[in-house]
């Protein structure tokens, strides 16, 4: 064997040591910082996601002039207590129809839009955060988003109750950076409107909660027709 020969094998084999070394130092590395790239990449799809979805819901919001008096219905007596709150079933189908509908569309017009996240960041070092090259993630949406009406009383105060519609909007999501794909649950609730009832507890409450452009839900009736078939 020659030496040229010789010399070429001896280089071909450190050449080989070399790359399996930089290939474990990749791996290593990989394994390493993949935890962390899972995380943020989760929650800067969150924060883009929730964002989008806020946005939304606050468009439909104030395009349709929506307020308490267009979702709730008072009833006071002759020293203007209020005796009975009722939940106006039209209006409320037709926001939580209407906020699914845009979130929707919304989520979808993500899935071809690159978002670009700095590698300082994804990293998760302090030094680095928001500097380096940046690599782009897109958001896919995983089936449809929910949404759900609540109507939540508080105690705001002495002799003080705070009534809060709330709308609260659930969808999965997957982030897709190259080489991960991390799946996030986003879940968000906006308060749509609220006010302050003065005085006593109301005598009787009404809420009706139905499906998504179906009237014929669940109605829950806390007396509030009878007491004001009986007033």
């Amino acid at each position: 064997m020659t030496k040229s020969r010789k010399f070429l094998n001896k280089l071909g084999l450190k050449l080989i040591a070399v790359a399996l070394i930089l290939v474990g130092v990749f791996l290593i590395a990989e394994a390493s910082f993949r935890p962390m790239i899972e995380e943020i990449n989760a929650y800067e799809c969150h924060e883009t996601v929730s964002r989008i979805i806020n946005d939304a819901v606050l468009s439909e919001l104030e395009q349709n002039n929506t307020d308490y008096s267009t979702l709730v219905t008072l009833t006071r007596n002759g020293d203007g207590e209020v005796t009975s709150v009722q939940s106006n079933a039209v209006n409320i189908n037709k926001l939580k129809t209407n906020v699914n509908e845009r979130v929707e569309r919304e989520i979808e017009r993500l899935a071809a839009v690159d978002i670009q996240i700095p590698i300082g960041t994804l990293l998760g070092l302090q030094l680095l955060h928001g500097k380096g090259f940046t690599v782009g993630m897109t958001v896919e949406p995983l089936g449809y988003a929910t949404t759900t009406i609540i109507s939540e009383f508080t105690e705001a105060g002495i002799n003080q109750t705070l009534h809060r519609i709330i709308i609260e909007i659930s969808a999965d999501v997957d982030a897709l950076i190259p080489g991960y794909q991390t799946r996030v649950p986003v879940k968000t609730s906006i308060v749509a409107a609220e006010t302050v009832i003065v005085g006593r507890v109301p005598d009787a409450y009404t809420h009706v909660v139905t499906e998504s452009g179906d009237l014929a839900g669940t109605l829950n009736d806390y007396g509030a027709e009878n007491y004001i078939q009986e007033n």
